[in-house]
């Protein structure tokens, strides 16, 4: 069996590298849907101009909730695709898999215009926050459907006897909490060393595109994304979520690594089943599993036996997230503010061009490293907004600047003129900003968060 169990964990995340000819980009942004008032969203009005978008873009319905209204639909001809992520007031736009990302940032303006147009006949809008600006506000349920209601009875669900350390208060944040992830073909000669490059690379990641500001809960931070995946029900197992504790250097590593990340649902009888998470190489020595299936608020207990198909339920939420579809899935961003969309895809990937200089830059620069400070420690400190003592700022600044010119060599290789999407990472390094940090000082100096919103709407540079 622990043969048979490796080979699927090759198989499924390993041997889809061996397809890697030219790179790809593939991208999803989400996006809170806000009332300009500042009241409660309102579920209805995201509901109908969805079905208008959807008939509007000629996309095909893929999912419905328990109401039948459609709550993800796709476009043939591209692959782009409308969904609800887990809360009807958030907005995902996905894009199929592109060679051009100033393709995809001409498409995204023409569908967000749509969505901010007809949103606006109706008191909303979409602003680019990786909080939801009005969380207090909102109703924080889950939507009506068999795999959001399965993640909300998960991350509800509470054992204080089995769990290692205490969790956050908010179980629902995947109603009001957003991000932007990109997902960039590697080949299997470049992946640990992207890995690599790209953990020492997370803490400057945070002082340039923080931007989920949770203001009256949790003030102190400046991207709070971090704390709330990590110590929610998801991080019970921290090799599920965040930094590799050690990266893996060979694939029999990470075949290694990826055994001991866990399982934590999958389906019995066309119903999503919850259980308490097991690391892989456990799961399948196991003969039975309890687990729970939940409908609206229902808990039903359910015993079975594991499958090596319920291999396919697997999914990990890591900083550098290696995925089924021979791509590595960078997730650690926040929603950027609309005209800077995609400010931060185009910075890692034009980075993923130039990933020798990059880690070798990283891991001999004295800015940041050999002072005892790990990546990971100096994300958490970065994230509160703190730049510890021993990191002069001047020199910070040089860091931050030299990496955006290195993201720009990247991305003039290409050949596409993506370039032109780093204008506004260029002046955050020559500050030292985040939009977070950006959003906190004009709340702290009277600007009100309505005005921040409208803001953070606006799509012109």
């Amino acid at each position: 069996m622990k043969e048979a169990v490796r080979k699927l964990v090759y198989d499924k995340y390993i041997r889809p590298l061996d397809n890697n000819h030219q790179v790809y980009v593939g991208v999803e942004l989400e996006f809170p849907i806000v009332h300009v008032k500042g009241e409660k969203t309102d579920h209805r009005v995201c509901k109908e101009v969805f079905k208008k978008a959807v008939e509007t873009f000629h996309l095909n319905p893929l999912q419905w909730d328990s109401y039948k209204d459609c709550i993800m639909a796709e476009q043939e001809e591209n692959g782009d695709s409308f969904s609800f992520d887990c809360s009807y007031q958030t907005l995902e736009i996905s894009f199929g898999k592109e060679k051009n990302l100033c393709e995809v940032q001409k498409r995204f303006q023409i569908y967000i215009r749509f969505f901010i147009h007809e949103l606006n006949q109706q008191d909303h809008t979409i602003t680019g926050m990786g909080i939801h600006p009005f969380s207090k506000n909102c109703e924080k349920t889950y939507i009506s459907s068999p795999r959001y209601q399965m993640l909300e009875g998960y991350l509800h669900s509470t054992d204080p006897g089995k769990k290692p350390w205490g969790l956050h208060a908010y179980p629902e944040f995947g109603t009001f909490a957003t991000s932007s992830q990109v997902q960039l073909d590697v080949k299997k000669e470049d992946l640990f060393r992207t890995i690599r490059a790209f953990t020492l690379l997370e803490p400057l990641k945070s002082l340039l595109f923080a931007n989920s500001v949770l203001w009256e809960e949790e003030p102190d931070y400046n991207l709070v994304r971090d704390l709330l995946w990590e110590r929610s029900a998801h991080g019970i197992n921290p090799r599920n979520v965040g930094f590799y504790q050690k990266i893996p250097e060979t694939e029999e590593e990470m075949i290694d690594y990826l055994l001991y990340t866990s399982l934590f649902c999958t389906e019995r009888d066309g119903t999503y089943v919850f259980f308490y998470p097991i690391p892989v190489a456990d799961y399948f020595k196991k003969d039975q599993v309890e687990g729970t299936s939940y409908d609206h608020g229902t808990c039903h207990k359910v015993i079975f036996s594991p499958d090596v198909l319920d291999l396919k339920y697997l999914r990990t939420y890591k900083h550098q997230d290696l995925t089924a579809r021979g791509t590595l899935e960078h997730r650690s961003l926040c929603t950027q503010p609309l005209r800077e969309a995609l400010s931060g895809v185009a910075f890692q990937l034009g980075l993923s061009e130039k990933v020798d200089e990059l880690e070798d830059y990283l891991r001999e620069s004295p800015v940041l490293y050999g002072h005892g400070f790990s990546p990971e420690e100096l994300r958490k400190s970065f994230n509160r907004g703190v730049i510890p003592d021993f990191i002069s700022k001047d020199s910070l600044r040089q860091l931050l600047i030299h990496l955006v010119s290195l993201a720009e060599e990247g991305l003039l290789k290409r050949g596409y003129g993506e370039e032109r999407l780093l204008t506004p990472v260029f002046d955050r390094a020559e500050r030292i900003a985040s939009p977070a940090q950006d959003m906190k000082e004009k709340l702290q100096n009277g600007t009100s968060m309505l005005e921040m919103v409208e803001e953070y709407s606006r799509m012109e540079i």
